[in-house]
């Protein structure tokens, strides 16, 4: 399973996903090293970069195009509403609750690659990242989604024209004014692989 990380977490640790949760610093970073040794880099990287901070709506911009979030999300309850809207009207039905998800649904299984990372303001295991050295290095507004392989087209037929959608139609009412898509580029370890 591509999202495994969550599954072992649990069963081998009986821990939930946010580090805060953890009971020893040291058993955590131990295991944590003991999954990673056998984990490989990561494959591909979809790149969305827009004009504004995206530390406003990036779980919102998640939820609407993808349909899913991390775990810890899922429990605060984000972006509930486009969670909503995404199921209802990609699958006409109701948005599963996270482990449901991580056990039925294609894409959180199949394509998205999780890390554990700094990421929503504390490190925790996750498929997404405001990329902060873009930010700082050249004030580019980057958010990166790491992927086990390029979407399907099937997969690119439901989340591209959704992540276009949600600038178009100011889906997350709270954006900042001027809020623009810039490019949502697909990279692998050598460099550009499609531009959507």
């Amino acid at each position: 399973m591509v999202y495994k990380y969550h599954q072992i977490w649990r069963d081998k640790l009986g821990i939930g996903a946010g580090w805060q949760d953890v009971p020893s610093e040291y058993d955590f970073k131990k295991h944590l090293k003991n999954l990673r040794r056998s984990h490989p880099r990561i494959p591909y990287t979809l790149k969305i970069e827009c004009n504004k901070y995206w530390g406003s709506f990036e779980r919102e911009f998640i939820a609407y195009s993808m349909g899913i979030l991390d775990d810890v999300q899922m429990d605060i309850r984000h972006s509930e509403e486009e969670l909503k809207m995404f199921w209802n009207e990609v699958f006409g039905q109701e948005a599963p609750d996270f482990e449901e998800a991580l056990n039925s649904y294609e894409l959180l299984k199949n394509y998205l690659f999780e890390t554990f990372q700094a990421c929503d303001d504390w490190e925790q295991l996750s498929f997404y990242q405001i990329d902060w050295d873009a930010y700082h290095r050249d004030k580019r507004h980057v958010l990166k989604f790491q992927l086990a392989k390029p979407l399907s087209e099937y997969w690119e037929n439901i989340i591209i024209p959704r992540m276009k959608a949600f600038f178009d139609k100011k889906i997350y009412e709270y954006m900042e004014e001027g809020t623009e898509l810039v490019s949502i580029l697909l990279f692998d370890k050598t460099g550009v692989v499609k531009e959507y």
